[in-house]
């Protein structure tokens, strides 16, 4: 199982060239991959906790670590695809893929704020099909040189866009959500599943289901990704109901490492370890002190 660190850009830090500087850390202490998360108005639990404090995009903060990055992976925990037009996600993410030297994962989802829908004035009950339908726009896009596609939301033929992404066939895709239909979503579409607020025993009984899924629709398990995301209390964390569901103290080791390796034997392949904090001196020293207790039990591949 591979461990990555989810940048707390979505905390609150004032200082975005602070958050870069964690990403060449994790680099540096050896975690495989660094993840960015997306919200893009202050609405319900994220003004709770923000105020107007900064949420910073995913995508341009990814941007910025990898020209300062050379080995580790940069991923998306999520993208929340049904407020984005899938051809401009395209361009950008094989964009970023080119420029990073193929270290891309995209990590999507359908969102989870009802209010942030309203604002921005989408369906809420199509986010499911929206997303269904941008990652196909996206694959035909990134892997045919003259691309087609026929849905509901989105009918072309004929269209040639350039660059490609550097990993080949296609950029991986995780996709987020603990539901049913995520699962499926995942199955048919996606390179891994991702769900999050779920601890090690839910998780693995939720795998179980996946893996009937994925064999279903005559998939390689085994080449198919179960990233999980765990919430790290760092100094006064603030954190959602939600997120208690998977949540340790980042400064107990042991407590750590007890409850990764309860992930790893419930079959998960990375977890994206997440401070809830706007600390980034504290973040700093939980990530030098992970490094130190608990990453040589895991190690990792940048080359994978």
């Amino acid at each position: 199982m591979r461990i990555a660190l989810s940048i707390p850009s979505n905390n609150g830090v004032r200082d975005p060239l602070a958050l870069a500087d964690l990403a060449v850390l994790a680099e540096e202490l050896g975690f495989d991959s660094v993840w960015t998360s997306e919200h893009l108005t202050h609405v319900s639990y994220v003004h709770a906790r923000l105020g107007d404090r900064p949420y910073f995009h995913p995508l341009a903060t990814l941007s910025h670590i990898a020209a300062k990055t050379s080995r580790i992976r940069l991923g998306t925990s999520v993208l929340i695809l049904p407020f984005h037009q899938p051809f401009e996600i395209a361009k950008y993410v094989a964009t970023l893929d080119q420029f990073s030297g193929g270290r891309v994962t995209l990590g999507v989802g359908v969102g989870n704020v009802p209010e942030e829908f309203e604002a921005m004035n989408i369906p809420w009950n199509r986010r499911g099909a929206i997303t269904t339908e941008s990652i196909q726009v996206m694959q035909a896009l990134w892997t045919e040189e003259v691309a087609s596609f026929e849905g509901k939301h989105w009918s072309f033929s004929g269209v040639r866009t350039s660059p490609k992404p550097v990993q080949q066939p296609s950029i991986p895709i995780w996709v987020g959500g603990n539901s049913d239909a995520a699962i499926r979503r995942a199955a048919r579409l996606g390179t891994g599943w991702h769900p999050s607020a779920i601890g090690p025993k839910d998780f693995g009984e939720s795998r179980k289901g996946a893996v009937d899924i994925l064999e279903e629709h005559g998939r390689d398990v085994s080449t198919f990704d179960f990233g999980v995301r765990l919430n790290l209390g760092v100094g006064e964390a603030v954190t959602t109901e939600g997120e208690r569901k998977a949540f340790v103290d980042g400064n107990d080791s042991q407590a750590l490492g007890r409850e990764l390796d309860a992930y790893r034997a419930a079959g998960a392949t990375y977890c994206i370890l997440a401070p809830a904090s706007d600390d980034t001196d504290a973040v700093a020293q939980t990530l030098r002190n992970v490094a130190r207790d608990v990453l040589p039990d895991f190690p990792s591949d940048h080359d994978r």
